[in-house]
């Protein structure tokens, strides 16, 4: 299964050749969050529309800066993982939208009891196929939570969920400067960074292939 990975949207529709032409080879598009920003349905509407175009077959997230609308939208196409658990070709996705919490007091923040709580709600892992968990927010204490000021600011919940289960490959967004790759134990975890000047290609296969863009 071949995945075009793209997280902090912010609202821009204008992609270059070489996204388009990516977009479209894939088997599914993966949205990890802040496809607006700060916007409702209308704008979650044309972005997801200028995406749908090249490619429909998407699974999403809200961001922090995704009002409830935008989830509510998600959920209308059959796009929403949030909250939730789907299996396609034998890859089991799972969804967190939204952050833990931050000083800015964004429209989509949770305590961390709470992302526990939505966390432990999960399925176990199919006996076969791989697991991969959407979470906009990155795991507490890795490379792909650090602010540029040397702040971890990622969820501690989120990293207990990984430590304990050891899903696959866990894809994230949030903090725009700390798109890159690094990994929990056997689980690999990647930040594209902001789309579309950066996304990620993931090949879901007998092993787990990547590229940044």
């Amino acid at each position: 299964m071949k995945l075009f990975v793209l997280t902090d949207i912010h609202g821009r529709t204008k992609y270059p050749g070489d996204v388009i032409n990516e977009m479209r080879k894939a088997d599914v598009v993966v949205i990890a969050g802040d496809i607006t920003n700060f916007g409702g349905k209308k704008e979650t509407a044309h972005i997801i529309d200028s995406i749908s175009a090249l490619n429909d077959r998407i699974v999403a997230v809200p961001g922090n800066c995704d009002r409830p609308a935008v989830g509510d939208f998600l959920s209308e196409r059959g796009m929403n993982l949030h909250g939730s658990a789907r299996i396609a070709d034998s890859v089991q996705f799972l969804g967190m939208g939204g952050s833990n919490k931050t000083p800015l007091h964004t429209p989509n923040e949770y305590t961390e009891e709470e992302i526990k709580a939505i966390l432990q709600r999960f399925p176990e892992k199919p006996d076969s196929g791989r697991r991969i968990l959407v979470s906009h927010a990155p795991p507490f204490n890795t490379k792909v939570d650090k602010m540029f000021i040397g702040l971890h600011v990622g969820s501690r919940s989120i990293r207990g969920y990984i430590e304990k289960k050891q899903p696959d490959v866990v894809v994230c967004g949030h903090i725009h400067e700390a798109h890159g790759v690094d990994r929990i134990d056997g689980t690999l975890i990647i930040n594209p960074g902001p789309f579309p000047k950066h996304y990620a290609l993931i090949d879901i296969g007998e092993r787990v292939n990547y590229e940044l863009r």
